[in-house]
């Protein structure tokens, strides 16, 4: 059972069929259960004095602390009569159950939990009311858990879960006396992996530790933060009435095809105090401050790297941009949100700025407050410490290819800072400010020269990559030695500087149109697009085409390839599920592509059948 949590929703599962038969079959092989009542706590809990301290209080209805994203939720899940509660861990949350533990028939134990569920549905009247309502509902339900036979060596303790993450989670299963004078403690560590887990534990193992007899405390919580929602099934004692065997992964929901569960980071969000340099700003002024020479050498490095350098801090811009011209840091700040406001908010204006997704953003900041706010508002930003600046590079995340071009990043997002104040400043339409800046796309084939890039794009370009197609460098290599004609990479630039490469498009060997194709966001909606699809469709009308597909793949990322090419008038042709076609006769004219000028003189394609 759960406790009674006002306001929380109940949630639909679809659970994959073979996931359901192994629901079943513990409760199949289940004689006798108890019924612990399970509930939302934390780790770090100093109540009442940290609603008014910490950092991480975020209040729930009845103002207790909220450590689950949606609460324990009640799972409906079709198939299987199993009690299934969904949880999203929070950091510092635990899941914790108490009282005296008894075991009761499976019939008994499902009475009980449909009590329980009415007994929710019945909790109606005024707001103060119905917390004191629950409050004593919840004793009274572990009053009625702690009636039946006691648990004995014989028996077993079972925890049933299953999430569709794609990596294993570390969680710590404790059980201790509920009365911290008694002495006994037995922990486990627990790995769920991606899709089905069942661990069953003798009550011997935790009988050596602790008398079971006595009221007990047992918790559950994550090693480490992120953790993906969990679905747990049966989390009691239990007598089996046949051998249950221990299940590690596997049997888990289809997921979205095949994309890396962390991309490369592009941007490193910097805060300054203590974090940058040692010392706070407002109190020890330009000259009291200290560089970190450490941080100084993870700016440079990340900047060799193509990996943008961004600033967060809560300072005055002067003094802050001043200490930064006195340690020569200056020019390796893009987008830098200098100000009072809080730092989620000057995160979020980045991610808006640079036009790339949230998580391949990372943030460093030295204040557990900072780090929780950016962790609770911002929960696709990867958050570190300013303690983490010894080993930060060595994370693989940060492993991205180093190329002439990447080296070149950071200049091209501060030409992108001036086209923001351009913009702002323009007193005329988009469209028409866009004919102002003279862009220019070139397109050439595939080529020695250009191969290291288009391989660095291909790794990195999420949103706008039409087919999800990530190629390796062999591949490229045999693109451009047999099929150099059906190979576009497309190369921009402006009144204000280069883009340099940023984008790569592939014939399909067989029809007219489009097997890959994948574009930086730092030109969309510039009418490059528009430009490229009314060149590319101009060269297949000569070559005898009468229309242009476009072969798509859904991602986990790429929603925006969808509406690109909607907005272009392409209409969809699903496959299956995951796979289809966008398709648009020729000839064909797209919207504003006179705005870009596009240079081909290099491009010779192949006749089309």
């Amino acid at each position: 059972m759960k406790e009674t949590d006002i306001g929380v929703p109940r949630a639909t599962v679809l659970l994959p069929p073979a996931v359901r038969n192994l629901l079943q079959e513990t409760q199949r092989a289940v004689r006798k259960r108890s019924q612990i009542v399970w509930g939302e706590h934390c780790t770090e809990c100093a109540f009442p004095t940290c609603y008014s301290t910490c950092s991480f209080y975020t209040p729930r209805p009845d103002f207790h602390c909220r450590r689950f994203e949606r609460g324990i939720e009640r799972i409906a899940a079709k198939g299987s009569a199993a009690d299934l509660k969904r949880i999203q861990f929070r950091r510092w949350a635990k899941l914790e159950g108490e009282g005296k533990i008894a075991l009761k028939s499976p019939r008994k134990a499902a009475a009980l939990e449909a009590l329980d569920r009415i007994g929710e549905r019945l909790l109606i009247g005024p707001t103060s009311f119905l917390y004191r309502l629950a409050w004593h509902w919840n004793q009274a339900k572990r009053n009625l858990a702690a009636t039946g036979e006691p648990v004995s060596a014989r028996d077993v303790f079972i925890l049933e879960a299953w999430h569709e993450g794609r990596e294993s989670w570390p969680f710590t299963l404790s059980v201790m006396p509920k009365r911290k004078r008694v002495g006994g403690l037995y922990q486990l560590r627990i790995e769920l992996a991606p899709g089905y887990n069942r661990m069953v534990i003798p009550a011997s193992d935790i009988a050596a530790a602790l008398d079971l007899s006595q009221l007990l405390a047992i918790q559950i919580e994550p090693v480490r933060d992120g953790a993906p929602p969990i679905v747990f099934g049966m989390v009691d004692f239990a007598r089996l009435a046949c051998a249950l065997e221990n299940r590690k992964g596997g049997d888990s929901a289809l997921r979205p095809a095949a994309e890396s569960p962390k991309p490369k980071f592009k941007c490193v969000v910097w805060d300054l105090d203590n974090t940058l340099w040692r010392g706070i700003l407002a109190e020890d002024g330009v000259e009291g401050v200290h560089l970190s020479e450490t941080a100084a050498s993870v700016v440079r490095e990340l900047d060799r790297r193509g990996i943008i350098n961004s600033i967060a801090s809560k300072n005055d811009p002067a003094l802050a941009l001043a200490a930064l011209e006195k340690f020569g840091l200056h020019p390796y700040f893009v987008f830098p949100k200098i100000g009072w406001a809080p730092k989620s908010e000057g995160i979020r204006e980045i991610i808006a700025e640079m036009d790339v997704s949230a998580d391949t953003f990372a943030f460093i900041d030295d204040q557990a407050f900072e780090r929780g706010e950016i962790g609770d508002l911002l929960p696709d930003v990867t958050v570190f410490s300013d303690s983490d600046l010894d080993k930060l590079l060595a994370d693989p995340r940060f492993d991205v290819p180093v190329t002439p071009e990447s080296r070149k990043r950071r200049e091209m997002y501060q030409t992108e800072e001036r086209r923001h104040a351009a913009r702002a400043s323009a007193a005329m339409n988009y469209t028409d400010f866009l004919r102002t800046c003279r862009i220019a796309l070139d397109v050439q084939p595939l080529s020695a020269a250009n191969l290291p890039r288009i391989y660095e794009l291909s790794q990195r370009t999420n949103q706008l990559n039409f087919s999800g197609r990530r190629y390796s460098r062999g591949e490229l290599e045999r693109l451009m030695t047999e099929r150099p004609g059906d190979t576009f990479v497309l190369t921009c630039n402006d009144k204000f500087g280069d883009y340099g490469v940023i984008g790569f498009a592939v014939l399909k060997a067989e029809a007219p149109g489009i097997e890959s194709f994948f574009m930086s966001c730092r030109v969309q909606r510039k009418r490059v697009e528009n430009a490229f699809f009314q060149f590319l469709g101009e060269e297949l009308v000569a070559r005898g085409a009468q229309k242009l597909d476009v072969s798509y793949r859904r991602t986990a990322k790429n929603g925006a390839s969808v509406q690109m090419l909607k907005d272009l008038g392409f209409d969809y042709r699903p496959q299956n599920e995951e796979e289809g076609v966008f398709a648009v006769n020729l000839p064909c004219h797209f919207p504003d592509h006179d705005v870009v000028e596009v240079a081909a003189e290099n491009i010779s394609t192949r006749a089309v059948a």
